[in-house]
């Protein structure tokens, strides 16, 4: 007996109904909820893409188990009196079909036909006795792509939710703001003027919407990403990607194609890696956006990682350094020779650290030269120079010629290989104090990995002043605010006693609009910072064990990463949470 709106039967799973019709194994469904927990969609659809079942074997199989009558609009003319019963809002929004009308009774063909909210709102809106019909989600998506004209996937992108209206609005903001069409910054740089952008066709709004969403929301990257079944764009915000949207799996090839006519990069190469550069004007600012593309076995996959050149640099005083950490830094940086590090992993702020560093010493009487890729922040009286590596300018290269230039002061951007760390050394032993980043886990660990990549032990313990290492965890957010009680869980991880909690400001937060729901809003640093002195050094040149070189540095006022990161949460600037994420138990 066909469902209607008066009937309500339990709803059995699609997934059970295809296994006890033999169309589909329970590894089968499996295999496609997860792909559904991943990228959303219903679970028939995911099936079918997978070609684990035909979209025939689905209509079938409902056919004979649930006893519906399940329709096929191959070849079907419906008649446009009946498909306006329903204004194209509701179809959309119930994915239900008005197939025909007996009397006062009104047959829907619907995805899910068990929806008995969508078909009692129906049956107010008609007025009518309201009976369903079954149809597959293929069949569904046909329909609407070849008989309903106005329903086409990019109208759906940009009328079909808050992010598109969103989009929308931000593209009117932007449009307002610019004046320009195409300003050369630089010889071989072009910053895009994206004003008639409202204009343009919906695909290339779309990717205007992602690159001024990623400014309004403070993200770091935007990641485009094909899946077997699925494509989804994601924020990076804070340290933590967020889905931003899913749009239809064909807007694919259109959106890459798009990102690498802005960044100047081959269309035509899809099965090499690519790297570019988008440039553009938002309300008077200079946003650069690094580009790279990888290939996937389910095409390119795209990440955009957005640099604000113009953005004000922050001062030494406002890192968030605890006080002796400052004074310590501050001391090493006016110091006539050496070696500063920054150590951590991509995107824990090393550059914004050293360039502060680089702030604070720059005055007319020094010549402070840097070698970054890219160039992230221009600082007036400072030399920046820019990797090329099709002009012959690398680290290394790069790195001699400075030498050259009688500087006081060098920073390089990473110490990524031996020539470089070895030339960089040198430098600091001959009267050059010289700052640089390393990728290791903690202040520490930057000996072995200097030790790893050639440079003795004797140079190293003379030439090294500080080494710190940071992470970024992300701030308790203002609006929504509330007190938090440690659990067990927290009491052990934590170390935490009730002399700790006695004047501890534990808090977290609960979500709101301001913070996209997250509970966090921005980041703050956690430092570990070890200063050589006597003792450290004479243990870097016996390469004693690094937990002995721990200890001394510890004697010497070092807090490890973890006890900085508990120290902030205790204090209500973060969360025991971000805590454990981001940060772990060195001991």
């Amino acid at each position: 007996m066909p469902p209607g709106a008066e009937q309500r039967v339990r709803k059995r799973r699609l997934g059970e109904v295809l296994v006890a019709a033999g169309v589909a194994t329970d590894a089968d469904v499996a295999r496609a909820l997860e792909v559904q927990k991943m990228g959303g969609g219903r679970l028939g659809g995911i099936l079918v893409k997978l070609k684990l079942v035909t979209d025939e074997q689905i209509r079938t199989a409902l056919a004979e188990q649930l006893g519906m009558e399940v329709i096929d609009f191959d070849g079907v003319e419906l008649d446009e009196t009946v498909l306006k019963i329903l204004p194209r809002e509701l179809i959309k929004k119930y994915e239900a079909i008005p197939v025909r009308i007996d009397q006062k009774t009104l047959y829907v063909a619907m995805k899910d036909p068990y929806n008995f909210i969508a078909v009692d709102d129906i049956g107010f809106y008609t007025g009518l006795r309201v009976v369903v019909l079954a149809c597959t989600e293929a069949a569904y998506a046909k329909f609407v792509s070849e008989q309903l004209e106005t329903q086409s996937l990019i109208e759906e992108i940009l009328e079909g939710g808050d992010f598109y209206h969103r989009a929308v609005s931000s593209i009117d903001t932007f449009k307002e703001d610019l004046n320009v069409e195409l300003v050369k910054e630089e010889a071989d740089e072009v910053v895009h003027d994206l004003r008639l952008a409202g204009e343009h066709p919906p695909i290339i709004t779309l990717c205007n919407f992602l690159l001024v969403e990623s400014i309004q929301r403070r993200a770091s990257d935007i990641h485009i990403e094909p899946y077997e079944t699925f494509l989804r764009v994601r924020l990076r915000v804070d340290g933590k990607l967020q889905t931003l949207l899913t749009p239809p799996q064909r807007l694919h090839e259109a959106m890459i194609t798009r990102m690498k006519i802005l960044a100047d990069m081959d269309i035509s190469v899809r099965r090499a890696p690519q790297d570019g550069h988008i440039a553009i004007v938002y309300r008077g600012e200079t946003c650069h956006y690094r580009v790279s593309t990888l290939p996937t076995v389910y095409g390119e996959k795209c990440v955009i990682r957005l640099l604000k050149k113009d953005e004000k640099l922050q001062g030494m005083d406002t890192l968030g350094f605890p006080p002796a950490m400052l004074k310590g830094f501050k001391r090493a940086m006016k110091t006539s020779q050496g070696i500063v590090l920054v150590t951590g992993p991509t995107g824990s702020g090393k550059t914004t650290t050293l360039h502060a560093g680089l702030s604070f010493i720059n005055d007319p009487d020094t010549n402070i030269v840097t070698l970054e890729d890219p160039v992230e922040a221009s600082l007036p009286g400072i030399n920046h120079v820019q990797i090329n590596i099709k002009a012959g300018v690398t680290f290394a290269s790069g790195l001699r010629s400075i030498l050259r230039q009688d500087p006081d002061v060098v920073f390089v951007g990473e110490m990524r290989d031996p020539e470089v760390s070895q030339i960089a050394v040198k430098a600091a032993l001959t009267g050059h104090l010289v700052l640089s980043t390393l990728h290791t886990n903690s202040a520490a660990e930057s000996l072995m990995r200097l030790e790893d990549m050639g440079i003795p032990t004797y140079l190293m313990a003379n030439a090294l002043l500080v080494i710190v290492a940071q992470r970024l965890v992300r701030r308790v957010c203002r609006m929504c605010v509330e007190p938090y009680v440690p659990d067990q869980d927290d009491m052990d991880d934590f170390h935490l006693t009730a002399e700790k909690l006695e004047n501890a400001k534990l808090v977290k937060g609960r979500g709101c609009d301001a913070c996209f729901q997250t509970g966090y809003h921005g980041r703050q640093a956690v430092y570990e910072a070890m200063f050589v002195n006597n003792a450290i050094r004479i243990l870097i040149r016996s390469k004693a064990p690094v937990e002995e070189v721990i200890k001394a540095a510890e004697a010497n006022g070092m807090q490890l990463l973890f006890d900085a990161g508990i120290d902030q949460a205790l204090r209500g600037e973060t969360t025991l949470a971000e805590v454990r994420r981001a940060l772990s138990d060195a001991r």
